[in-house]
């Protein structure tokens, strides 16, 4: 059984909207530029959570996205781009968070302590498949995959399993180059639930998932070949012990 890349997201703010890609460079860390950044509230320091605080939840509405230079760039409106520092910019935001807001980069202020929250894989999968499970046991909810934030989203047939991808953990995942190791299942937080742009506010998602698949939907993933791949490659499994 095959499957393809149905889409490839980067998330260069962490907890701020994705950024959907065409070709997506994956290196031992991951997507490349990939969570690199973080939301804080200047008034406590606390870095953004909005899965867990509702004082966050404002924060995946404001987009970002990450230049080829190794830069980011961010807005609160998708039209007017600018500079992560820039004051205008973080004054836009923080209106449409309801926090005075700041950003920093996760790798320049390491040594102070703020680390990236998502650090338990480089790569983050999902497939189609398990998404239709999923819309079977919530017919009036709208699901999407927009609300899991993986990187990496599969075209794939329904099985017996309705997540298939939690039968890929320990197995090879093959997509023209690269190749992936599934490590262990995604356990999912109130994020899934979280109101963002065209996907309203549905806290039976979560319940659900905590129900039918011990909040687990999806996969994390370890990089063991690092490549470029694009929406619309073959992804196929290594026979198990492969």
């Amino acid at each position: 059984m095959t499957g393809r890349v149905a889409a490839l997201w980067r998330y260069p703010v962490s907890s701020m909207a994705g950024e959907p890609l065409q070709a997506a460079p994956i290196d031992a860390s991951g997507v490349v530029g990939d969570r690199i950044w973080g939301v804080v509230d200047r008034t406590t320091e606390r870095i953004a959570s909005p899965g867990r605080e509702k004082h966050f939840i404002g924060v995946p509405r404001g987009q970002a996205r990450w230049l080829a230079a190794g830069g980011v760039e961010v807005s609160a409106d998708g039209h007017v781009w600018r500079d992560p520092d820039d004051e205008s910019v973080l004054d836009e935001l923080s209106v449409l968070f309801g926090f005075p807001a700041k950003l920093q980069p996760f790798r320049e202020n390491e040594e102070q302590g703020f680390k990236p929250r998502y650090d338990r894989a480089p790569i983050h999968l999902l497939t189609t498949a398990a998404l239709r499970s999923l819309e079977r046991l919530m017919p009036g909810s709208t699901i999407d995959a927009r609300r899991f934030r993986p990187n990496i989203l599969v075209d794939w047939p329904d099985e017996a399993e309705e997540v298939p991808e939690h039968l890929w953990l320990g197995r090879e995942i093959r997509i023209g180059d690269l190749v992936l190791r599934g490590r262990a299942p995604c356990g999912r937080c109130g994020f899934v639930t979280i109101e963002q742009d065209g996907l309203p506010l549905d806290v039976e998602v979560l319940r659900t998932v905590v129900k039918r698949f011990q909040r687990n939907f999806g996969i994390y993933c370890d990089v063991l070949s690092p490549a470029e791949i694009r929406a619309g490659d073959t992804v196929t499994l290594a026979d198990r012990g492969a």
